[in-house]
C-alpha cells in the first residue's frame, strides 16, 4: 500500500521533469561602442525551473560557454574579434539538464571602410545582421564627425535590407570621422557593428610647420622670419596687417624668409605658414607669429669729411643713414679729375682707400630712398689724409 502511494507521488514529478524547458527569446549580438567587444544578450527565460543558458558558436555549433543564473542575460565574447563575423546559438537548461530548443543562428555585423589615396570619398561595406527574429532588417549609417559632433547621427537610412554598402564625401572642415552601422528590426532589434575611424588626411603630410622666430630689421625695413619646415613640401606664407584678412605673401621652403614688401608705417604684422599634404589638399597651419613695427625714424644722413688712408678704424668712408628704405642705394666717389674710382649699391659697404691712393680732396655722390618714399641725392667732398 505504501509502495503504491510512493509510486503515485513520484509520477507527477517524473512527468514534470520530462516537460520541455521554455525557449529563450529576444536574442541579439551587438558590438559595445566603448569597449569594441561583441556582446550577446537575450530576454530571461519565462520558465521558473531555468538554471542558466548554454552558448555555442560556429557551424556546426560547438560548445562556447555557459551562463549560470536565470536572470543573467548577457555575455561578453572577450576572445572573438569584432572585425570578424561570428554566429551564435543558445538554449535554456534546468537543474536536471533538460534543455530548450536552440535559437536560430544570430551574429554580429562587420563594417569596413575605404578611402582611396588623394580622395575624400568614403566607401562603406558591411556584413548582414544574422538572426533578426522579425526577419526584416534595416540599416542606419551612423557617423560622428570631428570637430563638430559629440554624438553619433544618422547619415543614411536603408529601407532595403539587401543594401550593404554606402559611399559619401567627407566635408573639407572635417578632420576625422567615426562610423558604425545600426541594425534595426520590426521586433525592436537594435544592434551595432564595430566602429571604424578614418582621417581626411589620407597621404603623407609635412612633419613640421612652424614659425620659430620673428624680428624687425629697421636698417633694411624688413621683417625676418625663422621657419621650421619639411624639405619635401612647399609652404605658403600668409600675412595679416593690423587685423586685415589673411593674404598670401610668398611660397617658401627653407629656414628663413625676409618680408621686405611692407609699409613701415603699418603697425601690427602677423604671419602664418600653411602646407598642403602630398595630394595637394588638407592644408595645415602653423601657430600665428606677430610683431609690432615701430614708427620709422625720421630720415637723416651723416657724412665723414675726412678719412685716414690705411687706418683700420678711421680709413673707411661710410655714410651713416637713418630711416633708409634699402631698395635704392648708389654711392659714387670721384677723384679731382672727375674720374669714378669707387661705386657700390651695398649700404653696408664703403670706400676704403689704400695707402697708395693719392692724398687730397675727393668728391662723393649718394642717391638713396628713405622710408618716407622720397629719393634723396647728397654730394660733398672728402679729404684723404695720412
Amino acid at each position: 500500500m505504501r509502495r503504491s502511494l510512493l509510486i503515485m507521488l513520484l509520477l507527477p514529478l517524473a512527468a514534470a521533469a520530462q516537460e520541455p524547458v521554455a525557449p529563450v527569446s529576444g536574442w541579439r549580438a551587438t558590438v559595445d561602442s566603448a569597449t569594441q567587444q561583441i556582446v550577446l544578450s537575450w530576454h530571461p527565460s519565462a520558465d521558473s525551473t531555468a538554471m542558466g543558458y548554454h552558448i555555442c558558436t560556429g557551424s556546426p555549433c560547438l560548445d562556447y560557454d555557459t551562463v549560470f543564473g536565470r536572470f543573467d542575460t548577457s555575455y561578453v565574447c572577450l576572445d572573438h574579434s569584432p572585425l570578424e563575423a561570428h554566429t551564435y546559438r543558445l538554449h535554456v537548461f534546468d537543474s536536471a539538464r533538460n534543455v530548450s530548443a536552440l535559437t536560430p543562428p544570430f551574429g554580429n555585423m562587420v563594417l569596413t571602410a575605404e578611402v582611396p589615396e588623394c580622395e575624400r570619398t568614403v566607401s562603406l561595406g558591411w556584413t548582414p545582421y544574422v538572426g533578426n527574429p522579425s526577419g526584416r532588417t534595416r540599416y542606419n549609417v551612423q557617423v560622428r564627425q570631428e570637430p563638430f559632433d559629440y554624438e553619433y547621427t544618422n547619415l543614411y537610412y536603408t529601407a532595403d535590407s539587401s543594401q550593404l554598402h554606402y559611399s559619401f564625401d567627407i566635408a573639407t572642415a572635417v578632420t576625422r570621422i567615426w562610423m558604425r552601422i545600426e541594425a534595426v528590426g520590426d521586433s525592436g532589434l537594435q544592434s551595432f557593428s564595430n566602429t571604424v575611424m578614418v582621417e581626411r588626411r589620407t597621404v603623407d603630410t609635412a612633419s613640421v610647420v612652424e614659425i620659430s622666430s620673428i624680428e624687425y630689421d629697421s636698417i633694411n625695413t624688413a621683417i625676418r622670419l625663422g621657419l621650421q619646415t619639411d624639405p619635401a613640401f612647399s609652404y605658403t606664407l600668409y600675412r595679416s596687417i593690423d587685423g586685415t584678412p589673411w593674404r598670401e605673401v610668398a611660397t617658401v621652403n627653407g629656414s628663413t624668409f625676409a618680408d621686405s614688401d611692407i609699409n613701415p608705417f603699418d603697425s601690427l604684422h602677423c604671419y602664418q605658414l600653411g602646407v598642403l599634404d602630398a595630394c595637394g589638399m588638407n592644408e595645415r597651419f602653423s601657430s600665428t607669429a606677430c610683431i609690432v613695427v615701430p614708427d620709422p625714424p625720421a630720415p637723416k644722413a651723416w657724412f665723414p669729411n675726412a678719412i685716414l688712408a690705411g687706418d683700420e678704424r678711421n680709413g673707411l668712408f661710410l655714410p651713416v643713414l637713418r630711416g633708409l628704405m634699402g631698395d635704392l642705394y648708389d654711392l659714387y666717389v670721384y677723384n679731382r679729375m672727375g674720374e669714378l674710382i669707387y661705386h657700390t649699391t651695398d649700404q653696408n659697404a664703403g670706400w676704403r682707400p689704400s695707402t697708395d691712393t693719392p692724398l687730397g680732396v675727393y668728391t662723393y655722390l649718394l642717391r638713396c630712398r628713405f622710408n618716407t618714399g622720397s629719393i634723396q641725392v647728397y654730394s660733398g667732398n672728402i679729404l684723404l689724409i695720412k
